[in-house]
């Protein structure tokens, strides 16, 4: 080895770190990775995101690992510092470690408690996860004196996520026996997270307590965040229950999930939430889907000036990138127009079918369909009226083909809807 002294940093960009599903004592696992000068050694970062054992629940470990398969033949001994980095680079939290490790046993040290899952998830979530990424650092040096050689490798790890919308319709809701279940069967658009939808109520001698289970098809996946909202009769949302186990220190299954609304509220208010005797729930569900990307993506070999200049450069953008940061996290113009459709804001025209009335605005009626547009602006009769008469149609069918106008979604349509729907566009 050369006069002074050699730094080796391993960086580690761990994306949706929010949805890792990993339990107690599971961990998630870095791409290996070496370098001239380790001699032959290979090495891996092991996080767990909830705690290596039952005693450090709640924290997050953070370990370097020595792959037992290396072909280095000797114990190995090495000073380095584990850390998380916040956007510009620096440190928010590091530990300093000296350990020699053994050959062939998949030797580990590091930090079992190295910080509170709260404070990573909760209460400066903005410091530890922009963008829900976590960046983590292990720098390694080796020799002794000033630094005279930088080497940086850069790996990246993405969770998998899939969020999927859909309606629960329970037909004759009124009629239903206690623990009599009705299941609605949901094909996801990537086919990898297809599952069911399952709702009953509890004969618990009260109200009737509203169950929904939610079961993917696969055990891989793991629901991580779910609401529920029932659509009353005019069409507007009504939370109803929501779960979230991203922060629990022993992830909790929320695949059985307990409505606010019991049985017994429910009809008590049949006209206005059991239309026709149908219970319709809107759905939004949240799965981890697993490791979906984990690569090493840039290898670094610097004198120490040319890698100070790299961080310098990188620093001036950290301005650039927290703007950026706050555009990303605010509303996209798709979510308001969500939000106008569901509070019906500002409101000046009726779409009527032969029972019910929906409210819509004529503007983006007449920039989203063909059919509307000629309605209200040739020599027809909706053209000097609020009012524009849809008795060939179904509520349903109104109802999601103004979803779709506003959203650019479907939720869960049969066929024959589906056809109504583009031979409304048409």
């Amino acid at each position: 080895m050369t006069n002074g002294r050699t730094e080796y940093t391993f960086l580690w960009f761990v994306e949706n770190y929010s949805y890792c599903w990993h339990k107690n004592g599971e961990s998630l696992v870095s791409p290996e990775f070496t370098a001239d000068g380790l001699e032959g050694t290979v090495w891996t970062l092991y996080l767990y995101p909830r705690g290596s054992t039952d005693d450090y629940k709640g924290n997050i470990s953070f370990y370097l690992t020595r792959s037992p398969y290396d072909g280095n033949s000797k114990e190995f001994s090495l000073k380095y510092e584990l850390s998380v980095l916040a956007v510009d680079g620096s440190s928010i939290r590091s530990s300093y470690c000296e350990y020699t490790f053994k050959k062939g046993c998949g030797d580990g040290y590091g930090s079992p408690s190295f910080s509170k899952m709260d404070e990573v998830l909760k209460s400066r979530q903005a410091d530890y996860l922009p963008q829900d990424t976590l960046s983590l650092r292990c720098k390694i040096w080796r020799g002794e004196g000033s630094v005279q050689e930088v080497n940086e490798i850069a790996a990246r790890t993405r969770i998998g996520i899939e969020q999927i919308s859909f309606h629960h319709v329970t037909e004759s809701f009124s009629k239903l026996e206690p623990n009599e279940k009705k299941t609605t069967q949901i094909i996801s658009p990537s086919k990898k997270c297809d599952l069911s939808s399952c709702l009953y109520f509890i004969d618990d001698s009260s109200e009737g307590k509203v169950m929904v289970e939610i079961t993917p098809s696969s055990t891989k996946e793991i629901l991580s965040k779910c609401k529920f909202s029932l659509l009353d009769a005019s069409g507007k949302k009504i939370e109803c229950g929501e779960a979230d186990n991203r922060c629990d220190a022993t992830r909790k299954d929320i695949q059985s999930l307990l409505l606010s609304l019991t049985r017994q509220v429910i009809l008590n208010k049949k006209s206005e939430y059991l239309p026709h005797d149908k219970l319709s729930l809107s759905c939004e569900c949240i799965f981890s889907t697993g490791v979906e990307y984990q690569k090493i993506e840039r290898t670094l070999y610097e004198k120490p000036f040319v890698a100070l200049t790299q961080i310098s450069n990188d620093v001036q953008y950290k301005d650039m990138y927290n703007s950026a940061q706050k555009l990303s996290s605010s509303p996209s113009a798709l979510d308001d127009l969500k939000a106008i459709y569901n509070n019906q804001v500002l409101t000046d025209v009726e779409l009527k079918t032969k029972t019910k009335s929906f409210a819509a605005h004529k503007i983006w009626l007449y920039a989203r369909s063909p059919i509307f547009k000629a309605m209200l602006t040739n020599d027809m009769k909706e053209k000097n009226s609020n009012i524009i008469q849809l008795d060939d149609l179904e509520d349903e069918t109104v109802q999601q083909l103004l979803l779709f106008l506003y959203t650019d979604k479907l939720e869960n349509l049969q066929w024959e809807s589906a056809i109504k729907l583009l031979l409304c566009r048409r």
